[in-house]
């Protein structure tokens, strides 16, 4: 996504409205409360999933080779755990998708697009809690179909799929009928009107049942998160989304405002700024199956051919 002028204006006046924030919350801490104030000593948490421990890793290697000393509770869950668990410190920085991490706080939120997400954000964040830069790698939603259907069909984007409509069969998990980024707003960002007949629930989150109902041609689209390994293993096809139908998926550190130095800023902001999409999909890809490499050793290879393994200059 290209930043212009008035976006770079918008961007530094939401730095000026968090570090305000930041700067309140920090203020009223409570210095007999024996949380750690040592900003060089971050404890790093993941979700339960590859790609958060993936990212969680790549943080903490990063940091460590900044001389920071890094702690790890990778897997401890959903934002449900982890949110209070940087609350309340047991936890300092988190990797997080900006779009679901503002649906979390504010379920009724109704903004898509990545720039909107991060000034509601930074309204709607506790003072405790800051995000830094967002990452141009993006993991969201998408409708997802294989390449001969895409061929057949004439898909690019997912407006292509309207004159299609009663012949489409699509599989998602069952909440896809009711959320608003679903089958609704697929209805009226694009015309696509799935009938309740051809709706298929799989509960797995775009895993391996849905991509095989899929690839076996029981469907002929699916929701699939965009860096799922098993677009570019199976040569799927994401359509695109030029409404904006799906929120922005954009990785972005979170973290507990009392640890957010600028040091650690410098730090994740320059890796953020080299990960792309591609990257993520390439890293779940170099994990999945049973002749997988570990999260930690994925984050380790990418850390090395990107020249984060050392040192970063400023």
């Amino acid at each position: 996504m290209s930043v212009g002028m008035s976006g770079r204006w918008r961007r530094a006046a939401i730095w000026l409205i968090v570090l305000c924030l930041t700067a309140t919350a920090c203020g009223s801490s409570n210095p007999l409360g024996g949380v750690s104030t040592n900003v060089n000593s971050i404890v790093v948490g993941s979700a339960g999933f590859p790609e958060s421990k993936i990212l969680a890793e790549i943080y903490a290697q990063a940091l460590q080779a900044n001389g920071f000393n890094v702690g790890r509770q990778m897997g401890i869950g959903s934002r449900e755990t982890y949110i209070p668990a940087l609350k309340d410190h047991s936890i300092d920085l988190v990797p997080e998708y900006i779009g679901n991490l503002l649906s979390y706080l504010e379920p009724n939120s109704t903004v898509t697009m990545l720039d909107d997400i991060e000034l509601e954000l930074f309204r709607r964040l506790p003072g405790d809690l800051s995000i830094l830069t967002p990452s141009p790698a993006c993991n969201t939603d998408t409708v997802t179909v294989t390449a001969d259907t895409a061929a057949r069909w004439n898909l690019k984007a997912i407006g292509d799929l309207a004159p299609h409509s009663p012949e489409v069969r699509f599989a998602a998990p069952s909440d896809f009928q009711v959320r608003p980024e679903g089958l609704i707003g697929l209805r009226q960002r694009y015309g696509l009107d799935i009938a309740p007949g051809n709706f298929v629930a799989i509960s797995d989150d775009g895993g391996a049942v849905t991509v095989r109902t899929l690839t076996e041609g029981k469907v002929n689209a699916a929701n699939i998160f965009s860096t799922s390994p098993a677009i570019l293993q199976h040569r799927l096809v994401a359509l695109e989304d030029p409404a904006h139908n799906f929120p922005a998926g954009n990785i972005v550190p979170l973290v507990n405002s009392q640890k957010k130095s600028d040091r650690l800023k410098d730090v994740l902001d320059a890796v953020s700024a080299k990960l792309t999409s591609r990257a993520l999909a390439d890293l779940n890809a170099s994990v999945a199956g049973n002749s997988g490499i570990d999260p930690d050793q994925a984050a380790r290879n990418w850390l090395h051919d990107n020249n984060f393994d050392r040192p970063i200059k400023g």
